[in-house]
């Protein structure tokens, strides 16, 4: 769990200092205090990024040169410190237990993160690269060694695409055949964690709302199923060349949310919508759950302001016991109201200060 979270410079929050409760932490306030940039820091120390921007400079505070995010780790007897620091350069640095990091993947492995905000709609509605990054997010703490897999079929696409935009062809036979290797093994794990998330999102999100009791997810690899990735390859050889790229493949891959046999962006309402995008991320967070004993730091923004009563209660319902939560709201009244699985400590957050709620 995180213990405690130091900022400094992180948009309005100039100095923010805040022990966090083993179970849920609220923070209320008005809109512009710095709820969200409080959970913009934390995701940053997270994840290397905000989940709002990806310009460090819309992050630093104007008066600053850098933004920094320090956190105190605890997994059983054991503590350890995490910290990163960001120049408005996009310069980054980071550290575990006081030790610099070579890969943003380390501080992911330390505190996992579970984003459910509402604004995130494209992850319903836009291009399939979210789908994609929440499958993958979802592998990289379920899969040991599924970031070195996605790594090695990564640099294979580039170093395949770079030698068809210079008209290079005499590797790309070797470089197809590395491709279809990582791509299949790449795919597999996908297609297994699809069917998983895709159980798990039927059952959950049809306990959150009637209206969403025939939700399902299906998985698209990214070429034709009736061909294995090297006739594939093979086959497509020429239009890749004349377009100099690769154009089928896992990183064409897709994975389509449903309301029976039709796509969900065409059927549902707005609220609807929203309400099914917080079921796939508390979906993830079950399956991250599982997979070991670092467990995830669920951040929840606002969701008051976005569902209606019944829902909002249904959704803390969910998130129940036993998970570390820090949730934002402007009516703390609404967060009391719809969170009741246990404690709730508050703090009132204005003008990019936070304090306890006594």
């Amino acid at each position: 769990m995180l213990e405690h979270v130091s900022v400094v410079g992180v948009r309005n929050l100039t100095r923010v200092d805040v022990e966090l409760s083993e179970g849920a932490t609220a923070l209320f306030g008005a809109n512009g205090s710095g709820k969200t940039s409080f959970l913009e820091a934390i995701h940053l120390l997270g994840m290397g990024r905000s989940f709002r921007t990806r310009y460090a400079k819309s992050i630093i505070q104007h008066s600053h040169a850098t933004c920094r995010v320090v956190g105190r780790i605890r997994q059983g007897a054991r503590a350890q410190s995490v910290g990163i620091e960001k120049d408005r350069d996009a310069g980054l640095r980071a550290r575990i237990g006081g030790e610099n990091i070579s890969s943003l993947s380390e501080l992911a492995q330390a505190l996992p993160i579970v984003l459910l905000d509402t604004d995130s709609m494209s992850l319903v509605t836009g291009a399939p690269e979210g789908r994609r990054r929440l499958l993958d997010g979802t592998l990289f703490h379920v899969e040991q060694g599924f970031l070195t897999l996605w790594r090695r079929y990564a640099h294979a696409v580039r170093q395949r695409n770079g030698g068809l935009r210079r008209g290079i062809l005499e590797a790309d036979s070797a470089w197809r055949h590395q491709l279809a290797e990582a791509g299949e093994l790449l795919t597999a794990h996908r297609a297994q964690m699809a069917e998983k998330l895709s159980d798990r999102l039927t059952v959950l999100a049809a306990s959150l709302s009637a209206d969403l009791a025939d939700v399902s997810v299906q998985f698209r690899r990214g070429w034709d199923r009736s061909l294995s990735l090297a006739e594939a390859l093979e086959r497509n050889g020429q239009r890749d060349a004349a377009q100099g790229f690769t154009q089928v493949g896992p990183h064409r891959a897709d994975l389509r949310v449903m309301v029976g046999d039709v796509l969900a962006a065409d059927i549902l309402s707005r609220g609807q919508m929203k309400l099914l995008l917080v079921a796939l991320k508390l979906v993830q967070g079950r399956l991250i759950e599982e997979s070991g004993p670092t467990q995830p730091l669920y951040l929840v923004d606002d969701l008051p302001a976005e569902l209606d009563a019944v829902h909002c209660a249904s959704v803390c319902s969910e998130l129940g016991v036993n998970r570390q939560v820090v949730l934002t709201a402007v009516d703390r009244g609404a967060l009391e109201a719809a969170w009741d699985a246990g404690p709730l400590s508050l703090f009132h957050v204005e003008h990019g200060r936070v304090a306890l709620h006594q």
